[in-house]
């Protein structure tokens, strides 16, 4: 915030009007899991991903069969590690063995049984700057750790497991339960019902008028369309499933017009411009 504060005064003061635990991981209380709003977006992009300048039946389409394909994967791999005794999730269980190798070098010391409250010291670290070296307080009780990662993650922290290692507690009861394959499997778990053949569609009870809005009618003339045609154009023709999961619409270069790349990576502007660097 000192950082925004010396480059854009506004900014930060427009930053310190909006509530902190709608923005950002330190004052969230751990709803978000460490996951920022820009991870979900990423995450629904990439879900979304080829379902843009299609015609709008077929982007539903598109995007109902990619859901339940990305459901049906999922649900099949979560329930073939649970079958081999997995209990965890690889990234959580990851993150687990990394502080595992960094409570090694922790100093713990028990401050009071009775509150199951402990200091943690770091040994300072000669490749990272600024890190180790610090006295970091855990309480058991609270379920608090003052390096903030246990809270923000809800994965124990290597604070946390070094004072589990010397009293003899189990790291893992520290972790939260949504982790366990078995809750993932239960995200995946719910089934998509085929669609129904547009004969068997229902009749409207009502027929809505819909009027345009006047401030968005557009100029006299044919705007240029840069959208994706595909079999979904032909009327009353069905396009087959497998097809939009597996073989979905090519995009086309924006220079040559060639399938397979976009006009970021075009070979023919990399000549180009390899061409004209030499010059």
């Amino acid at each position: 915030m000192d950082c925004i504060k010396n480059v854009n005064p506004a900014a930060y003061n427009y930053l310190k009007e909006v509530n902190q635990e709608k923005w950002t991981l330190v004052h969230d209380h751990g709803h978000r899991y460490g996951a920022m709003t820009t991870n979900l977006s990423e995450c629904f992009n990439g879900v979304l991903k080829g379902a843009r300048s299609l015609p709008i039946t077929a982007m539903v389409k598109f995007t109902f069969y990619k859901v339940n394909s990305y459901f049906d994967e999922r649900r099949n791999k979560t329930l073939e590690k649970l079958e081999e005794g997995q209990v965890w999730c690889k990234y959580a269980y990851d993150n687990f063995e990394e502080n595992q190798e960094k409570a090694k070098l922790h100093i713990v010391r028990r401050m009071s049984a009775q509150q199951r409250l402990y200091t943690v010291e770091t040994q300072s670290s000669l490749l990272n700057t600024g890190g180790g070296d610090h006295t970091h307080r855990v309480s058991l009780i609270d379920m608090t750790c003052t390096c903030g990662k246990w809270e923000a993650n809800k994965i124990p922290c290597s604070h946390l497991i070094a004072v589990c290692a010397k009293h003899n507690h189990d790291a893992t009861e520290y972790m939260d339960h949504f982790y366990r394959l078995e809750e993932r499997y239960h995200s995946y778990e719910p089934i998509f019902q085929p669609l129904k053949d547009r004969l068997e569609w229902p009749e409207p009870t009502e027929r809505r008028t819909v009027m345009p809005n006047q401030r968005l009618i557009r100029e006299k003339g044919r705007p240029k369309s840069t959208r994706i045609r595909n079999e979904m154009d032909d009327e009353d023709r069905e396009l087959p499933t497998s097809l939009w999961i597996e073989n979905g619409p090519k995009l086309k270069c924006g220079l040559c017009r060639q399938e397979g790349h976009n006009h970021r990576t075009c070979p023919t502007r990399n000549v180009a411009s390899t061409s004209h660097g030499a010059m």
